[in-house]
C-alpha cells in the first residue's frame, strides 16, 4: 500500500501533541542505556577508512601525551566510526581532549542493558500463526523463498548453534553458521567485569535471547520454522551470562561487533537491543547509518518502553536508514494446559509462563485444588494460612501483595503449586523469583478462576498439568503490543518505521534451558522483519538497493486501526503498519520519500 507512507507523515504532525502516555507496567525489553563513568568515545573529523582518519588517530595520541593527559585506550575504530574509546582516570581532562584539533566531539560511553524479553503469557505460541497473517507462509509455499544465499548477522547474546532446529553445527560445510565470534566471554559485564575476554566461539548456553531471535529468522524444525530458514548466519556475541552484575554491554564492544559483521559482508544485520540517547548522531547510530550506506540492510527493535509514552524509541534503531520495528501481538496462544476434573464437569485451561522458569508447572499425578482464605480472611493469600495444605494446589486471587508473597505463604502451608486468577480478563506474566520460593506459580484467566470456584461449590476438584498443549485465540491478536515504544525521535523524525509480530512468539532456546520458549518484545519483531528482508534480497537476487528494500517493507505494510475505535492507530506507535512480505514482493512501484516526518525539509 504505497499510500501508507504518505499518511504516516501527515498523521504524525496532527497526533504528536495529543498522544497519551501508556499505563503499562511491563518490564523493559530494550532497556534504557546508562553511562559508564569515566569512559568516553572521542570522534574525529574525517570519514572512517581513510588516510586522513589514520593521521588523526596518530595526531590525537601524540597531542594527548604532550598535554599530559593520562588515559587507557579501550578500543580504536576506523571502519564504521572514526575515533577511539578511552577511560579517563581524571575526567577533568575531557575538556582538554575536546579542544584538540582532530577532535570533532566527545560522547559518554553508554551501556546497553541486555534485551530481557518479556516472558509471554503462555508457554508455546506457534510462530506459524503469525506466518499466515504476514504473507510469509505464501512466500514459502508459492514462491519457494527461504533466504538461501543471503547472509544475516545477529548481534545479540550469542546463540546455541547446537540446537537441532538451528543446524546443530558451527562453521562446518553446509552449516548455516559460517561467521561470528564472542566479543565478551561468559563473565563479561560492563561495570563489574568491564574488560572483555573475546574468543572465537559465541555459543550461548546461559541466556537464550539470541537463540530465540535467531530461531525467528532461521529455524527449520518441526516445532519452529523461521521466516527465512535457508539463510547463512553470523552470530556476534556482545553480552556475558546473566548474573555477573548489571548485565550490560558497553557501546565500544557493540561497535566492534558491528565492524566485524561489516568485515564479513553481511547482507542484513539484526539488532535486538537499544535504548540510549535517542539521538541519531550517537556512535552506534552513526555506525548503523554507515552500514546502510555500504549496502547492508539494518533492522533494529524500537524498544519496549511504551509505558514511557512519546519519544521512548532509542538508538541504534534511530540511525538514518535503519528499519526500526514495533511489535504487534500474535493471533493465537498455544499453551501447556491445566486439565481439571470436578464432580460436576471437567475443563481444560491455558496458563501463563511460570513465575520462575526453574520451577515448571508440571503435575503428572492429579493434585487437589483448593481456594482457602488466609489468616486475614482474604482469598488473596497475602497473610499466612492457619490451615495445612500439604500436597495441594492453591487457587488465589491476584491483588494486594506480590506474587512472591503469595508463593511464600502457600509454600509455608505445604502447597505444591499456585494458580493465581487474574483480576483482568487477559493473562499476564508473573514473577515469583525468590531464594525462598521453590514451588511453581502461574497466572490463569479471570473467567477460568471463576469457573474453578464454581466447580468447587459442587465438590472436589483435581488438576493435572503435563506437556499437552491447547490453542486459544489471542483477543489482542494483530493489535499493537502495549509495551511497544512510541516515537518520534528527538529531532521529530518518524519512529518506528514499521511493525511485525513480536507478542507471544514461540522460538528456539538453548538446549540447557529447555530448547524452546515463548517470549514477547520488539526484540522478537525485529528479527521477523530481518527474515522478510532476506526473502526480498533472495527474490531480487540481491540486485536491489538498501533504500528500495526499506521502501518495499514500509510501503506495503498494512496500517492497523486502534483497538478502541475505528481510526488508524498513531503512526508514532505502528509506523507504516503491519509488514506483509507477500505484498512487498508483489509491489510494482515505490514512492519517494517513503516517509514524511515532522521535520522533513
Amino acid at each position: 500500500m504505497a499510500y501508507t507512507a504518505f499518511l504516516v507523515g501527515i498523521l504524525a504532525s496532527a497526533l504528536a501533541s495529543a498522544l497519551p502516555f501508556q499505563p503499562s507496567a511491563l518490564q523493559n525489553d530494550i532497556g534504557t542505556a546508562e553511562i559508564l563513568p569515566g569512559s568516553y568515545f572521542i570522534e574525529f573529523y574525517s570519514e572512517p577508512a581513510t588516510r586522513a582518519g589514520e593521521r588523526e588517530h596518530a595526531e590525537f595520541f601524540q597531542q594527548a601525551k604532550a598535554a599530559g593527559v593520562g588515559m587507557y585506550t579501550r578500543n580504536t575504530f576506523n571502519r564504521l566510526f572514526n575515533g577511539v574509546a578511552i577511560d579517563l582516570p581524571n575526567t577533568r581532562h575531557l575538556e582538554q581532549l575536546a579542544g584538540l584539533p582532530a577532535v570533532k566531539r566527545t560522547w559518554p560511553m553508554q551501556m546497553r542493558t541486555r534485551s530481557v524479553a518479556i516472558p509471554s503469557s503462555n508457554v508455546s505460541p506457534n510462530l506459524m500463526f503469525a506466518h499466515q497473517h504476514t504473507g510469509v507462509e505464501r512466500a514459502h509455499a508459492e514462491l519457494g523463498l527461504d533466504g538461501t544465499g543471503i547472509k544475516v548477522g545477529v548481534i545479540d547474546t550469542g546463540v546455541d548453534y547446537m540446537h537441532p532446529d538451528l543446524g546443530g553445527c558451527w562453521k562446518t560445510p553446509g552449516c548455516p553458521f559460517q561467521y561470528g565470534s564472542d566479543f565478551v566471554g561468559n563473565g563479561y559485564d560492563s561495570v563489574a567485569t568491564p574488560h572483555p575476554e573475546p574468543g572465537p566461539d559465541p555459543r550461548d548456553t546461559c541466556d537464550g535471547h539470541g537463540t530465540h531471535v535467531t530461531g525467528i529468522i532461521a529455524a527449520k524444525g518441526l516445532k519452529v520454522r523461521g521466516v527465512a530458514p535457508g539463510v547463512t548466519l553470523g552470530a556476534y556475541r556482545i553480552f556475558g551470562c546473566p548474573g555477573n552484575g548489571t548485565g550490560q554491554a558497553a557501546d565500544d564492544v557493540i561497535l566492534k561487533a558491528l565492524e566485524a559483521a561489516h568485515a564479513d559482508r553481511m547482507d542484513v544485520i539484526n539488532m535486538s537491543f537499544g535504548g540510549g540517547s535517542g539521538w541519531s548522531e550517537d556512535p552506534l547510530s552513526v555506525a548503523a547509518e554507515r552500514l546502510v550506506r555500504d549496502g547492508i540492510v539494518m533492522v533494529a527493535s524500537t524498544g519496549n518502553d511504551g509505558a514511557n509514552g512519546l519519544y521512548s524509541s532509542g538508538s541504534p534503531g534511530l540511525g538514518v536508514g535503519v528499519i526500526n520495528v514495533a511489535s504487534f501481538e500474535n493471533w493465537k496462544i498455544t499453551s501447556l494446559s491445566i486439565d481439571l476434573v470436578g464432580s460436576h464437569k471437567n475443563i481444560s485451561i491455558v496458563h501463563s509462563s511460570p513465575g520462575n522458569s526453574k520451577f515448571r508447572f508440571i503435575f503428572e499425578t492429579p493434585a487437589e485444588v483448593v481456594a482457602p482464605t488466609d489468616s486475614a480472611g482474604s482469598i488473596e493469600g497475602c497473610a499466612p494460612y492457619d490451615t495445612d495444605h500439604t500436597g495441594q494446589i492453591l487457587l488465589i486471587k491476584r491483588g494486594n501483595c506480590t506474587f512472591v508473597d503469595k508463593a511464600e505463604r502457600a509454600q509455608e502451608a505445604g502447597a505444591i503449586g499456585v494458580m493465581v486468577y487474574n483480576n483482568e480478563p487477559d493473562l499476564m506474566s508473573p514473577t515469583s523469583v525468590s531464594p525462598n520460593v521453590t514451588i511453581s506459580l502461574v497466572v490463569i484467566k479471570a473467567d477460568d478462576g471463576q469457573a474453578i470456584l464454581s466447580e468447587l461449590n459442587y465438590g472436589k476438584v483435581t488438576a493435572s498439568a503435563t506437556n499437552h498443549t491447547m490453542s486459544v485465540d489471542n483477543p489482542a491478536g494483530g493489535q499493537i503490543s502495549q509495551f511497544s515504544s512510541w516515537g518520534p525521535d528527538p529531532e521529530l523524525r518518524l519512529a518506528p518505521a514499521v511493525g511485525a509480530p513480536g507478542g507471544n512468539i514461540f522460538s528456539t532456546f538453548p538446549l540447557a534451558l529447555g530448547s524452546y520458549t515463548s517470549l514477547s518484545g520488539t526484540s522478537m519483531a525485529s528479527p521477523y522483519v530481518t527474515g522478510m528482508v532476506a526473502l526480498i534480497l533472495q527474490a531480487r537476487s540481491k540486485n536491489i538497493s538498501v533504500e528500495e528494500v526499506r521502501q518495499l517493507i514500509l510501503e506495503s505494510a498494512h496500517p492497523i486501526p486502534d483497538r478502541n475505535n475505528t481510526e488508524l492507530l498513531s503512526p508514532l506507535r505502528q509506523g507504516s503498519g503491519m509488514a506483509n512480505i507477500w505484498d512487498s514482493l508483489a509491489s510494482q512501484a515505490t514512492v519517494e520519500p517513503s516517509q514524511l516526518s515532522l521535520n522533513y525539509t
